[in-house]
């Protein structure tokens, strides 16, 4: 399969990157008529940030840190985006006013950011007392990038909250995945025969390659849907192993060619 980057995939999912970074620019630097923007109110109460150390303003703690984000970027991948979120978060949590906040035309950078974060499968988390944002599912984000464009975000909205409870949506997805592993059940045999036989067991009996629901009757939908959630990751891990067999095969070439087997 051909790997295909994380910003490929979001690309395929119709979520333009450059444009998420612009309107998040534009939110957090836009003056409106009465030259209110969440910028200037930051940049009135940078002295009270507990991270400025010796830095006298905003922009004397930007140009010190590197944080120097364009209006225009020459380029824009999702890297670049995450580091304007991680920044605009935090300074706004740290330095801004909240009298000033209703009157702001746009809308709270932090509220909006929790949203895009959501939308490109990253979550919150904390690192020395500041929030930064990583994949949900790093297994995910991998395999994401070894599937075809039609399927690849759909390895991603998996994780997301509004899959939540939705098993149709879930079972749909499941079922893509399976067609995926079954041009590749020979080779997984052969890695684990075990575990090839345990995850086709659930593709073929809950519903998800075969019509069964009969089966099921009388399972608890909560409990069925941590069965998916379970099938999920399995399947994660099946496509991993199969990647990490690759792998093996290039080292093994390496020791050839070294002459060390």
């Amino acid at each position: 399969m051909e790997r295909r980057n994380f910003a490929q995939v979001l690309k395929s999912a119709k979520l333009d990157v450059r444009r998420e970074y612009e309107r998040l620019y534009i939110i957090f630097n836009n003056e409106d008529t009465d030259g209110f923007s969440w910028r200037r109110i930051c940049e009135g109460n940078f002295l009270k940030a507990p991270f400025r150390d010796t830095c006298l303003t905003l922009y004397d703690f930007n140009v010190s840190n590197g944080f120097i984000f364009e209006a225009i970027p020459e380029d824009v991948d999702i890297n670049y985006l995450v580091n304007f979120c991680e920044y605009v978060y935090n300074v706004v949590t740290y330095c801004w006013d909240e009298g000033r906040m209703s009157r702001s035309k746009y809308p709270y950078p932090i509220e909006h950011i929790t949203t895009l974060i959501e939308k490109i499968g990253y979550m919150e988390t904390s690192q020395d007392g500041f929030t930064v944002f990583v994949p949900k599912s790093q297994p995910a984000i991998v395999v994401s990038e070894m599937l075809p464009e039609k399927l690849s975000y759909k390895v991603i909205e998996y994780n997301h909250h509004s899959m939540k409870g939705d098993l149709e949506r879930k079972r749909a997805t499941l079922k893509l995945l399976a067609d995926q592993l079954e041009n590749k059940e020979d080779e997984l045999q052969g890695l684990n025969k075990q575990f090839k036989s345990d995850i086709f067991y659930l593709f073929n009996n809950l519903n998800i390659r075969h019509n069964n629901i009969e089966k099921l009757k009388g399972i608890e939908e909560n409990k069925l849907e941590k069965w998916y959630d379970y099938t999920y990751e399995l399947t994660l891990q099946a496509f991993m192993m199969l990647e990490n067999s690759n792998h093996k095969q290039a080292v093994c070439d390496i020791k050839k060619e070294l002459g060390d087997v």
